[in-house]
């Protein structure tokens, strides 16, 4: 077998010759300041430099923005397979990293994924960035290769001069002579400035300017094109501008970079008679010549970027190809169809499973869930019809449906027309269905309900020990809140009443009927009937609905707490926030921040300003990489994001769990101080807004209502530890009812 030797180092490098995809990554990267020239067309800096420090810096954040799903040996293609790692310039952690993973020459990491480097486990994103630039430093000796790059005009067709009116087809002399016709129209009318094919046609234009609009509207492309350039949909542009390439690099794009089974480098290498590191130079200079044809414009771009547009959120490839037809036609070269071959190349989206999310299928879940904790009452019930549709390009009824398979993709349960954002435990689930239902039901029926493998009597057992549940019959039961002592009380029959009106009962009528069948007075049902859980409102009486608009206060947000003078939110770090993507934020930080919709707030910090916008659905933080390199935070760990009332911002690790119920849950509300717990029961409390005296069965129903649920299973595990925690004081003399409210 023959073998191509790669060449070796030149002098006056330029990085772009180390790095082809350095020019097109950086164009996607908003933040990135472009001067002319570009620093990459400038030649490699000398080791040691300041100025090279600062490229290898930038190298690795255009990695991790970037080139996630790109293997190591193509980001890095000079990089030499025998490379022992140990000799590199790295960190402790870094290399202690390596060892772990069984990473000890560069071809031991070559073909890993950048996505899976930052996603080893305890790894931190500053750790990865010490590695990524040591590699790079390492990357910069060989030459890279000077392959064909795609035509980067392709797709976009000038249109043909006419010299003169004589040499006009027939289609332009109508064309010509249909507008005339109009615009000589509008000009009788007086009306000089109006479009000449507005919305509609004003009255009593004359049949023969009509036949002149409707010739003009139904003209086709087909009807204007020549034949050769009714061709160029995205799939022959896609084929096109890999046929720039020459044909062996389109034979590696189409065996491993658009293959959904990537074949190996040694396997390519084999085949075609040449190394490994041959194989990966070629791949990552078609790859770079690929993505820059996407970034520099012409029909191909446009297509792309109708695609992000029309995605927005999240959207079903089907109707994404519905759209954009052409996508669903195969790109002969590399066998895939269009949409597969613009995914692979652009990193604005992904598609999975059917499915089109924007920036990525991650990030289009977590904002939905933020979304329906937003909307979610105390028993994680959201009504469907409060939820906003997924894209605006869809029509109602589609968009209703497809809400509803993109909820259960996410893994959400439905009930009719409410969705169940609570569901780790039956107890969770039977306070759903009570709170969607609004009146008491049996174990049966509830049971009945849940659509869950469950016993009756676990779930009796579930309800019996769960304070959110109350027994008001033999064989019925009812939420808590509702305060039904039995089917006696007026409360009960007050529901009753207005459940057999079909939902609404005249005040009259209900006073009427009350007084005249048993022993209450009309001053005691009116003062029901106007209580919660009703509402009287011009003398009828319903049952009280929250109102949508109001936002949920701090207090009632989830994984939000206060501690002194700042508020602490409790997010997991995820791969979105280590490639520099922004997240959502619950709506009382708007409120914390008297953040308005359309406005951006930056925030101090000692990394320099911290944005926090609300320019869509639901308010947003800016990126916190920075944050996450600076302390080395990994995927999956818990943090705190610190809002100072002072406008402050930060970040502060969640303490490490130490198996005591008591100190894990001050830990996961933020409590640095856990090795004190006589104040235990304060702190607790005031982090949600409770009364410092607050017993501890508040604190723990506080925390469960608010959906803090591993933080409620934590503090009843540690109850009776809990309720030691304060010292009670000497009470004034008070009624004996007072005192037991207090136990």
């Amino acid at each position: 077998m023959s073998e191509e030797v790669a060449p070796g180092p030149r002098e006056g490098q330029r990085w772009l010759d180390a790095f082809p995809w350095i020019e097109a990554a950086a164009a996607g990267m908003a933040d990135v300041d472009v001067v002319e020239p570009p620093w990459w067309w400038q030649a490699v800096d000398e080791p040691g430099s300041t100025a090279r420090r600062e490229r290898l810096a930038q190298l690795s954040d255009l990695c991790m923005g970037r080139l996630s799903r790109w293997t190591i040996g193509q980001i890095f293609p000079g990089l030499a397979s025998d490379l022992v790692l140990a000799e590199l310039h790295l960190t402790v952690r870094a290399r202690n990293a390596l060892g772990r993973a069984d990473c000890f020459l560069a071809s031991d990491v070559q073909n890993r994924e950048l996505a899976d480097l930052l996603g080893w486990r305890h790894v931190g994103v500053g750790t990865v960035d010490s590695i990524l630039q040591a590699l790079a430093d390492s990357a910069t000796g060989p030459e890279t290769l000077d392959l064909p790059t795609a035509g980067r005009d392709v797709g976009r067709t000038a249109p043909a001069a006419h010299a003169t009116v004589e040499g006009q087809s027939a289609l332009d002399s109508q064309i010509a002579e249909d507008l005339g016709l109009i615009a000589h129209w509008h000009v009788a009318v007086g009306s000089l400035g109006s479009p000449l094919l507005g919305s509609h046609p004003r009255p009593g234009t004359p049949t023969e300017v009509l036949k002149a609009r409707q010739r003009l509207e139904s003209l086709k492309a087909c009807d204007v094109l020549q034949p050769h350039e009714m061709e160029l949909d995205a799939a022959e542009l896609l084929q096109r501008s890999i046929g720039g390439l020459d044909t062996r690099a389109q034979e590696i794009l189409a065996r491993r970079f658009f293959a959904d089974r990537p074949e190996t480098l040694d396997v390519l290498g084999r085949s075609m008679g040449v190394t490994r590191e041959r194989v990966r130079q070629i791949e990552a200079r078609a790859r770079a010549s690929m993505v820059d044809f996407l970034e520099r414009g012409g029909s191909l771009a446009d297509i792309a970027a109708a695609a992000r547009e029309l995605v927005v959120s999240v959207l079903p490839l089907a109707d994404l190809l519905a759209l954009i037809p052409a996508l669903a036609r195969s790109v002969e070269s590399v066998g895939q169809p269009a949409w597969r071959v613009l995914d692979r190349l652009d990193d604005g989206y992904e598609i999975e499973d059917g499915w089109c999310a924007s920036p990525t299928m991650l990030g289009a879940q977590s904002a939905t869930q933020a979304r329906l904790e937003e909307l979610a009452d105390s028993y994680g019930v959201v009504r469907f019809e409060d939820i906003e549709s997924l894209n605006p390009y869809q029509g109602f009824d589609e968009g209703r449906r497809c809400l509803r398979v993109w909820l259960l993709y996410c893994g959400y349960v439905l009930d009719g027309d409410a969705v169940l954002t609570r569901t780790q435990s039956v107890g969770d689930r039977a306070a759903s269905v009570l709170s969607i239902v609004g009146s008491p039901m049996s174990p049966q029926e509830i049971l009945d309900r849940l659509a869950i493998e469950r016993s009756l009597g676990s779930l009796k057992n579930a309800m019996s020990v769960d304070d959110r549940f109350e027994r008001v019959d033999r064989d019925s039961w009812a939420l808590a809140e509702w305060g039904l002592e039995s089917y006696a009380g007026v409360r009960t029959l007050v529901r009753e009443e207005v459940a057999r009106g079909g939902g609404q009962i005249t005040l009259d009528t209900l006073v009427s009927r009350l007084t005249g069948k048993y022993s209450v007075t009309a001053s005691s049902v009116v003062a029901y009937a106007s209580a919660p859980p009703f509402e009287a409102r011009g003398g009828v009486v319903r049952l009280a609905s929250a109102d949508r608009e109001i936002r949920k206060s701090p207090q009632r947000t989830r994984r939000l707490y206060r501690r002194g003078n700042v508020w602490l939110y409790r997010v997991k770090i995820t791969k979105d926030h280590l490639r520099g993507s922004g997240s959502v934020a619950p709506m009382a930080i708007a409120g914390i921040l008297d953040l308005q919709y359309g406005q951006t707030r930056l925030l101090d910090s000692t990394l320099g300003p911290q944005s926090v916008n609300w320019t869509g659905n639901q308010p947003a933080f800016g990126t916190i990489r920075r944050f996450l390199i600076s302390d080395d935070v990994a995927i999956d760990d818990e943090i705190f994001l610190v809002i100072g009332d002072d406008g402050t911002f930060a970040t502060e690790a969640v303490a490490i769990m130490t198996g005591e119920p008591l100190a894990d849950a001050l830990a996961l509300v933020g409590e640095t101080h856990r090795s004190e717990l006589s104040g235990a029961r304060v702190n607790l409390a005031s982090a949600i807004g409770l009364p410092e005296g607050s017993p501890a069965a508040s604190i723990i129903g506080g925390y469960r209502e608010r959906g803090d649920s591993d933080v409620a299973e934590l503090l009843v595990s540690a109850k009776q530890q809990l309720e030691g925690t304060v010292v009670e004081r000497p009470v004034p003399s008070a009624e004996i009812d007072e005192i037991l409210d207090l136990l």
